[in-house]
C-alpha cells in the first residue's frame, strides 16, 4: 500500500476514535441496544435489491451485444460489490471486465458499458448532492458545493475530450503506450451507444434513480430501526452529497473503518440527524455488507479466485492503476 493510503486510512481512524469520543461511548452503546431486529430482515432485502439493480444496470448497456445472459451478469456484479469490500479505492469496478472477457466480450465494449453507467450515475447523485448542500446544509463553500459542482463539469469535459483526436492520440502515446491495443475500439462504442442506443442509456438512467433511492432507503430504514423519524428527502440529499466527496476523497481501507464513515457521521450531524444514530446505523449496514459478500462467497468462492486465475488480468490490472 502507497504511503499516502496508508496516511488516509490513519486519518480516517483517527477521526473516526475521536468522534466516538465526542459522542460518548455510553451513549452509542445505549442507542445500539435500541435497535429494532424486526428492520434488520427488511434492510438486508433493501441492500440485495439495491445489489441487484446495479448488475441490471449494467446488463442493460451490455444486453445488446448477445454475449451474456442476464443471470451471469448480475453474478458478476455481486462479485465486483464482494471485491470492493476489500480492495482499496474504485479498482474492484474493473474486476467486472475479467468475468466479462471470459464471455469473447472486448475490453474496449465492457469499459464504455462502465464509462457510461458511471457517469450516468455520477452525474445523478451529484445533482442531488449540490441540492443537499443549497437547501440542506445551507453551504456554498469548495467541500459541500465545489465537490459535486466540479465532478458534473468533469464527466461532461471528459466526454468532450473523448471527442477530440488529438487528446485520444496522447492518451494512446503517453498513458496506455504498448497497452493501447487493449481499448481499440473505446471511442466507437461510446459513439455507437450515444447514436443508436438512446434508449439503453435511458433505461441505464430510470433504474440509476430507483437504486438511488434504495440505497437512501438503506439508511433510512436504519435509522427508524433506532427510532429516529427523519424526513427522507432530507437523507436522500444529504446521503447523496456524502457518496460524491466519499469518491472525490478516493476512502481506503476496511469497510466500516475509516474516513468515509467519519465523513457520514459528520455531514449527517450537520443535517441535524443524531450521531450516534448514524454511527450504529453505519455498524448495522456494515455487518448487512459482510453477510451478503459471506453468502456470495460460499456459493461462488472458485469463480471469485480471479487474480489466482489470470495473471495477465493481474498485471493489466496493475498498469491500469499505476497510471
Amino acid at each position: 500500500m502507497k504511503k499516502s493510503k496508508i496516511i488516509t486510512t490513519l486519518i480516517g481512524l483517527i477521526i473516526f476514535i475521536y468522534l466516538i469520543y465526542i459522542i460518548g461511548l455510553d451513549k452509542i452503546i445505549s442507542t445500539f441496544r435500541s435497535f429494532n431486529l424486526f428492520y434488520f430482515p427488511l434492510a438486508f432485502i433493501i441492500l440485495l435489491i439495491s445489489n441487484f439493480l446495479a448488475g441490471l444496470n449494467i446488463w442493460v448497456l451490455i444486453k445488446n451485444l448477445n454475449k451474456i445472459s442476464f443471470f451471469e451478469c448480475i453474478k458478476y456484479n455481486f462479485f465486483t460489490i464482494f471485491y470492493s469490500t476489500f480492495m482499496p479505492g474504485k479498482l474492484a469496478d474493473f474486476f467486472i471486465i475479467y468475468y466479462f472477457k471470459e464471455h469473447k466480450i472486448k475490453i474496449s465494449e465492457s469499459s464504455a458499458v462502465i464509462f457510461f453507467d458511471k457517469s450516468i450515475s455520477l452525474i445523478l447523485k451529484a445533482m442531488l448532492g449540490i441540492f443537499g448542500a443549497l437547501f440542506l446544509l445551507k453551504k456554498i463553500d469548495l467541500v459541500f458545493f465545489g465537490i459535486p459542482l466540479l465532478l458534473i463539469l468533469l464527466v461532461l469535459f471528459s466526454f468532450v475530450l473523448l471527442f477530440s483526436k488529438r487528446f485520444r492520440n496522447l492518451i494512446r502515446r503517453r498513458i496506455l503506450k504498448k497497452h493501447s491495443y487493449l481499448f481499440k475500439g473505446f471511442f466507437k462504442n461510446i459513439k455507437t451507444y450515444l447514436n443508436k442506443h438512446k434508449k439503453e442509456l435511458f433505461y441505464n438512467f430510470l433504474i440509476t434513480v430507483i437504486k438511488v433511492i434504495l440505497e437512501t432507503l438503506l439508511i433510512y430504514t436504519l435509522f427508524l430501526a433506532f427510532g429516529l423519524k427523519v424526513n427522507f428527502l432530507v437523507v436522500l440529499l444529504v446521503f447523496n452529497l456524502l457518496t460524491i466527496i466519499n469518491f472525490v476523497a478516493l476512502p481506503v481501507g476496511i469497510t466500516g473503518l475509516g474516513l468515509k464513515e467519519s465523513l457520514g457521521i459528520i455531514i449527517f450531524g450537520l443535517a441535524g440527524i443524531d450521531r450516534a444514530v448514524v454511527l450504529n446505523s453505519y455498524i448495522i449496514k456494515i455487518i448487512l455488507i459482510y453477510l451478503v459478500n459471506l453468502l456470495v462467497f460460499l456459493k461462488y468462492s472458485g469463480e471469485l479466485n480471479l487474480l489466482k486465475k489470470s495473471k495477465l488480468f493481474k498485471k493489466k490490472i496493475k498498469f491500469l492503476f499505476r497510471n
